[in-house]
């Protein structure tokens, strides 16, 4: 059941060492298949989840309903693929995730910010003054990126259990020594852990439900769920907003109650213009 949850820097070769972490473990990897499952799942066209998923989002953008809703839904996905456990994956905020989760192991692979340079420069053939701009760029997003979707600083080694180096290019060796953490017995799953996953999962279905509805999909409310119990809790403009709210997460696999707090904002008509 163990997850392996890996950060990775662009010319870190995060992606070629977790694909092959996933080869030695004999487990499931997972990462242009959790947008295609939000894109299915939701019936959103691939390319517009995958421009959600892969930039930051700009001050304007932040605000656009329809890309929330989309985030929402790629939460939804990998939560889905997370329950399965024995599963590597490679960005789409893996780490941030599993939080949480006592038996992920959450990695953050990087490398001398040159080193990474020099790799771009030979994988794209690129001109050095390129390759910087490229690399530098993708490291402001991602910065900017995980701090506005998780309110965290994805460089400081504290939100990892693992932090490795590539420099050396000893590609045998990180596979190796995150294939030996990933067996170690504090990366097991227990009973504990599963129903987190289990509760942050559902929590995400119910979110992502909330988010496809036509009557809801404007709603920003918060969703807690544990052993079935749902709880919502919200601002809205009416009670009847958190009840249609409250129907679509019934409908849900898996919820096997509801219930609401609400706090209502009426509707001020400012009066004329003066």
């Amino acid at each position: 059941m163990t997850i392996v949850a890996i950060s990775r820097e662009m010319g870190s070769g995060g992606y070629e060492v977790a694909a092959a972490v996933a080869k030695a473990l004999g487990f499931a990897y997972m990462d242009r298949e959790i947008l295609l499952l939000a894109a299915r799942e939701h019936a959103v066209p691939e390319e517009k989840i995958t421009d959600v998923a892969d930039r930051h989002l700009s001050l304007w953008e932040r605000f656009d309903e329809e890309k929330r809703r989309y985030l929402t839904f790629i939460e939804a996905a990998y939560y889905s693929f997370a329950e399965k456990g024995s599963l590597v994956t490679a960005g789409r905020g893996g780490p941030f995730f599993l939080r949480d989760v006592s038996h992920a192991l959450r990695v953050r692979i990087m490398a001398p910010f040159e080193v990474r340079v020099r790799r771009v420069m030979e994988r794209e053939k690129l001109a050095h003054k390129a390759a910087m701009a490229k690399v530098r760029n993708y490291d402001r997003e991602m910065a900017g990126r995980i701090d506005y979707l998780f309110g965290l600083d994805w460089t400081l080694p504290e939100n990892y259990d693992l932090v490795i180096n590539t420099e050396a290019n000893a590609w045998q060796f990180y596979t190796d020594l995150l294939v030996a953490a990933a067996r170690h017995p504090r990366f097991q799953a227990v009973p504990e852990s599963v129903q987190r996953v289990k509760d942050l999962s559902l929590g995400a279905q119910v979110r992502a439900a909330i988010a496809t509805d036509p009557l809801t999909k404007n709603i920003n409310v918060e969703v807690f769920a544990q052993n079935g119990q749902v709880a919502l809790k919200g601002v809205v403009f009416s009670p009847a907003m958190m009840d249609a709210a409250a129907n679509v997460a019934r409908k849900v696999p898996g919820v096997a109650a509801v219930s609401c707090e609400a706090v209502e904002v009426p509707r001020v008509y400012p009066g004329p213009i003066m």
